[in-house]
């Protein structure tokens, strides 16, 4: 299969919206967001879903929320998003679901950064604090931190591209016409000298006077 058919047998479908990815079991996962594309894999999917990956997370995600395409995008997923750790000066546990009662998988120290993938609604961790956790990268590690023990950036829209068919060449530099050499300073007079040299012996020979047959030899 050449990486023509390869490419073209990748199905992206675009988010209009935030959209839920839910985990094997239809639990949710995180909601990813609008504008971005998630990647179509063979897995078989539930009825109703469609099995894909955004980014490093695979699941699935509902047919009727997402739309296919026919390009692959230049940007495909959001990758820039941070979070920071911003517990007043104590760590944040990573979890495993958005709960309390969720396995710690890693402390965090107050200061961390990682990537964010999105919000998800859990459990209140703080009375009349609120139910939204983050679903996060912290080196490698993917897990839950609640929503009041971070910082996250704004998500940046998308500005969707097209990536070029991979058989069309781009624009490359012109490639100029070699420039004759010339010669260096000492090659030039070595050049002249060697051109010059034999004109008087030429000369020389051309015009001499020849000796009469009597004349007697110059002493």
């Amino acid at each position: 299969m050449t990486l023509c058919s390869v490419i073209a047998s990748l199905t992206f479908f675009i988010m209009p919206a935030q959209t839920t990815l839910y985990g094997t079991s239809l639990d949710k996962i995180v909601d990813l967001p609008a504008g971005y594309f998630v990647m179509q894999t063979e897995t078989p999917a539930p009825d109703g879903y469609i099995s894909v990956v955004y980014d490093d997370i695979y699941g699935y995600v509902r047919t009727d929320s997402v739309t296919a395409v026919d390009y692959t995008p230049v940007t495909k997923y959001e990758k820039t998003v941070k979070f920071v750790c911003d517990n007043d000066g104590q760590p944040v546990n990573l979890r495993k679901a958005p709960k309390r009662s969720a396995e710690i998988l890693t402390v965090l120290p107050d200061g961390g950064v990682g990537h964010c993938y999105g919000p998800t609604e859990g459990e209140a961790l703080i009375a009349d604090a609120g139910t939204v956790w983050y679903y996060v990268n912290a080196d490698g590690v993917r897990g839950y931190c609640y929503y009041a023990h971070v910082s996250v950036d704004p998500t940046p829209p998308n500005i969707i591209e097209k990536e070029p068919p991979p058989d069309v060449p781009t624009d490359a530099d012109p490639i100029e016409p070699e420039k004759p050499q010339s010669l260096s300073a000492e090659a030039a007079i070595i050049f002249i000298v060697a051109l010059c040299i034999p004109v008087p012996v030429i000369m020389f020979y051309l015009f001499k006077k020849p000796k009469a047959k009597d004349e007697p030899p110059e002493r």
